[in-house]
């Protein structure tokens, strides 16, 4: 967010300074993530079935989302505004809303990339989510009716049409798939490093390696930003801080609604492409996610969203168990594609989503006449990066944002 932030920002002609406490850029939520830009399956996480889908986080040890500090007492003041969403009212007004502005974005990325002649294995040929059982594959022909009521698009096609869009899954027992024709994929991790090298060469300055650690005020507006390292005059300050926010916004007497959903990834080299698939995907029955990465070299895959409190580190804590259910699974649909026993050359890792409770992101001033917030994009932040930021630079030069913004998340 952050990168894309000053991005637009200097597109509006602006003097932009990033301080990141990282040695480069996209070190801890951008590093690894699953690389897909699924607008068409973006969906609001609390809805009519939350409550059934809560007891089993708290029960199942094997289910996709999970919570493990059920006695946190941020996560009861998330979770209790995430219930009050919970219901079918709310669902539908969130729906449009997350659905609409994740199309926006991702027409936004596009934009950006063209502008910027980035490279980053970015295309969009569409998406492929697949369906291993009838329930699977009716619950994907509700939702693409769903989906189609706020302008997106996902085309429900029986097993043959579904191998003839990624034939890699011939050997695999699936019933059908959805398919998203407008959603597309991309190494976040090398936009974001190649976006900030574009950018330093054209006078963005990047401050690595400095923690922000608190503002200078004068009444109602931000003076300075002060880092472990120096002090920042600003005319104005963007907060894009991903899962660091919450301590931030502590810090200057702010609460933003925002909680820790960890996510973990894997990367494995690719052994026979021809058994590998060619475009990235999600399996609706497992919930992982997969994608391919330099130019089908190695394979990203996903999954996983455990509710564990703050953790200290870059990377969040994990186990080899976390990452059992990303072999099974996609070894389930594309056996003997990768090469699990190159062990020097797989990467694991673990990170935490800036999650809101409606699952929609944080976009406004808040606190200081100055001083704006660009955070809370979640498990889609790779979708959102640069619609969320042109919306950002929209509020700072005080235009109608390009976005309406009405349905965002409440601060």
């Amino acid at each position: 967010m952050g990168v894309t932030t000053a991005y637009y920002l200097w597109r509006d002609g602006h003097s932009v300074t990033v301080i990141e406490r990282n040695s480069e850029a996209a070190s801890e939520t951008s590093y690894a993530n699953a690389c897909l830009l699924s607008a068409s399956r973006a969906l609001p996480w609390p809805n009519p079935s939350s409550r059934s889908m809560i007891w089993r986080a708290l029960t199942d040890a094997t289910a996709p989302m999970r919570i493990t500090k059920l006695f946190d007492p941020a996560l009861w003041q998330w979770g209790g505004e995430f219930l009050s969403y919970a219901n079918a009212k709310h669902y539908e007004r969130l729906s449009s809303a997350k659905l609409k502005f994740a199309n926006f974005c991702n027409d936004e990325l596009q934009t950006t990339i063209s502008e910027t002649a980035i490279s980053c294995g970015y295309q969009r040929d569409g998406l492929v989510y697949v369906c291993r059982t009838e329930q699977s594959l009716a619950a994907a022909r509700e939702r693409s009716n769903w989906v189609s009521k706020f302008g997106s698009v996902l085309n429900v096609v029986d097993r043959d049409a579904a191998v003839a869009a990624e034939p890699a899954l011939a050997n695999a027992n699936i019933r059908g798939a959805s398919i998203a024709a407008k959603d597309g994929q991309g190494d976040s991790r090398l936009f974001t490093r190649e976006l900030t090298a574009w950018l330093k060469a054209r006078g963005v300055t990047f401050q690595f390696d400095e923690t922000v650690i608190g503002i200078d005020s004068v009444g109602a507006n931000v003076r300075a930003v002060r880092s472990t390292d120096d002090t920042y005059p600003g005319d104005v300050v963007v907060a894009a801080l991903g899962p660091a926010t919450v301590q931030f916004a502590k810090t200057i007497g702010q609460r933003m609604p925002i909680y820790p959903v960890k996510g973990f990834s894997v990367t494995v080299p690719v052994r026979n492409p021809a058994l590998a698939p060619k475009r990235g995907g999600i399996c609706e029955d497992t919930l992982i996610a997969y994608c391919p990465l330099d130019e089908g070299r190695r394979m990203r895959i996903t999954t996983g969203a455990v509710f564990a409190g703050f953790e200290p580190g870059r990377s969040g804590r994990f186990t080899a168990e976390d990452f059992s259910p990303h072999r099974t699974h996609f070894e389930s649909l594309f056996p003997g594609a990768l090469a699990w026993d190159d062990v020097d050359n797989i990467e694991f890792w673990s990170c935490a989503r800036p999650m809101t409770p409606s699952s929609l992101p944080i976009l406004a001033a808040k606190g200081y006449d100055n001083l704006f917030w660009n955070c809370g994009q979640g498990h889609i932040g790779w979708t959102m990066s640069c619609g969320s930021a042109r919306v950002i630079a929209d509020l700072v030069a005080g235009r109608t944002s390009s976005f309406d913004l009405t349905d965002m998340q409440r601060v």
